[in-house]
C-alpha cells in the first residue's frame, strides 16, 4: 500500500498521515468542497478520501480548534450511514454500508496513533 502524505498545510498534518497510513485500505483523494459546509470560516482545510472499491469514505476537516471543530458538527447534521468525531483540531467523518468498517475506522481517530 502507497504511503499518504497530504498537501495542506496545518500543523496536525503528520498526524492525521498517520491516521490514515493506519488504515488498512488502500486510499485516494476525492473532490470535496468544505466551502458549502455550514461554519466553513472555521476551516483551515479539508481533504476526502476514498477507498478503491468505494466502500469508505473518510473526510478529514483541520480547524484551529477543538472548538471550532464543535461548532462544525453541531452545525452539519449527518446522515445515518455518517459517524464523526474529532481530535484536538482535526474533525473526521467516517462513511460506509459497513457498521463494524466505521467503528474501526473512527477508533483508529480516536486513539490509536
Amino acid at each position: 500500500m502507497k504511503k499518504i502524505k497530504l498537501n495542506i498545510s496545518h500543523p496536525d498534518k503528520s498526524r492525521a498521515e498517520a491516521f490514515l497510513n493506519a488504515i488498512n485500505k488502500e486510499l485516494e483523494p476525492a473532490p470535496f468542497d468544505w466551502k458549502l459546509l455550514n461554519e466553513s470560516t472555521r476551516i483551515v482545510d479539508a481533504v476526502k478520501m476514498i477507498n478503491t472499491d468505494k466502500t469508505l469514505t473518510i473526510t478529514i476537516i483541520f480547524t484551529d480548534s477543538y472548538g471550532d471543530a464543535d461548532h462544525i458538527a453541531k452545525a452539519n447534521p449527518l446522515e445515518n450511514s455518517t459517524r464523526w468525531g474529532y481530535n484536538g483540531s482535526i474533525m473526521y467523518l467516517v462513511e460506509s454500508s459497513d457498521s463494524d468498517i466505521v467503528d474501526e475506522v473512527v477508533s483508529t481517530f480516536a486513539g490509536k496513533e
